[in-house]
């Protein structure tokens, strides 16, 4: 894998890049996923006129999906798109609008998303939607809702809270003019970017049902959270020439070079190192319940105090689910090919 422009921190990641090239996709289905996603945007109002460089139509978020789903049936690329395109949105009304400015300006923006998730969560009728963006998201609940199973559903709605709420902390820290250090930031970052949400469909990219005693067992938590480091600072290191000149950069590789004096190069290269760690936690946490580790099939325990361990099918769904896992890091070409993180050439700002 290689960048297709001159950029000294992924040139010296990507040689030893940990991940597989994604398959390449029929141009026609790709086509048909952006076409449906732009459709439903322009419907609800997100995308407001015909003009053609309008950020959602540059984004591409049909060919990102399509490279982080490779077995998702279109269908599905299409609402998993739509969702992208709904979090692009609400990341720039917080990163570069008026939402980012202070924690207050967030909360009161996050506060009538929360009321959609809680009428969601409890099978309400969805408050009266004040803006596009609000009408948006209470569509994709119901629409989602229906493809979920509820312990799947549920999980993505504590999800989404975690989002709006490290958003609002996010927005704290810009207005006070701080940083956090890399220990928070890392802790922070698991949640500012909407990949736990999108990691939620990867049962549905995989047609597969997980154990619902899976859910929020040592092992789950370990692998979705493995996964959710691995996307964001894949990000990181992607966009770090369209960060580094901003004051409020939430960017590993940006911290590392700032807090800790390492050259960016060196900074690219122990955020790396940290995603292979992550790789490895995830397949271990994998290889505990499939048989290879020491806790084999911990599963959660019955009513007697035993172990109830997984059962051979339920195994295979776990273990197709953690491959979807890895697959969405296939994403990463998406970042190398598209103008929102174009990149010119970072300059180091301090020597190590």
């Amino acid at each position: 894998m290689q960048s297709p422009v001159s950029d000294p921190v992924l040139d010296t990641v990507l040689p030893r890049w940990p991940f597989p090239a994604a398959p390449s996709r029929d141009p026609a289905d790709v086509a048909a996923v952006e076409s449906g996603g732009e459709e439903w945007a322009r419907r609800f109002g997100l995308i407001d006129s015909e003009d053609a460089p309008h950020p959602l139509r540059l984004l591409c978020a049909g060919e990102l999906v399509s490279f982080g789903y490779p077995r998702a049936d279109t269908a599905m690329r299409v609402l998993i798109t739509q969702w992208t395109m709904w979090y692009f949105n609400l990341d720039d009304h917080f990163e570069d609008g008026a939402s980012g400015t202070s924690a207050e300006a967030a909360e009161a923006a996050a506060a009538p998303l929360r009321r959609i998730v809680d009428a969601a969560r409890r099978h309400r009728t969805m408050p009266l939607a004040e803006d596009s963006l609000q009408h948006s998201m209470s569509d994709l609940l119901s629409r989602t809702a229906q493809v979920m199973a509820p312990v799947q559903f549920h999980e993505l709605l504590a999800h989404l809270d975690d989002y709006f709420t490290s958003l609002v902390v996010e927005s704290e820290y810009r207005a006070r003019g701080v940083l956090p250090g890399v220990d928070a930031y890392i802790t922070l970052r698991r949640d500012t970017g909407p990949v736990l949400p999108l990691l939620d469909f990867v049962e549905q990219a995989e047609s597969v049902r997980l154990p619902v005693r899976f859910y929020g067992t040592p092992e789950y938590t370990e692998m979705i959270g493995c996964a959710a480091d691995i996307a964001s600072w894949i990000n990181d290191l992607c966009s770090v020439s369209k960060e580094l000149d901003r004051p409020d950069a939430y960017n590993l590789v940006v911290l590392l070079h700032r807090q800790e004096r390492k050259s960016l190069q060196d900074a690219a290269v122990e955020t790396l190192n940290r995603i292979e760690q992550r790789v490895r936690s995830l397949e271990g946490a994998l290889d505990a319940i499939s048989g290879s580790g020491p806790d084999v099939g911990s599963g959660t325990k019955d009513g007697s105090g035993s172990v109830a361990p997984y059962n051979g099918s339920e195994i295979e769904a776990i273990r197709a689910w953690a491959d979807g896992l890895l697959c969405f890091q296939s994403h990463v070409e998406w970042y190398l090919r598209h103008a929102r993180y174009e990149r010119e050439e970072p300059h180091p700002e301090v020597s190590p």
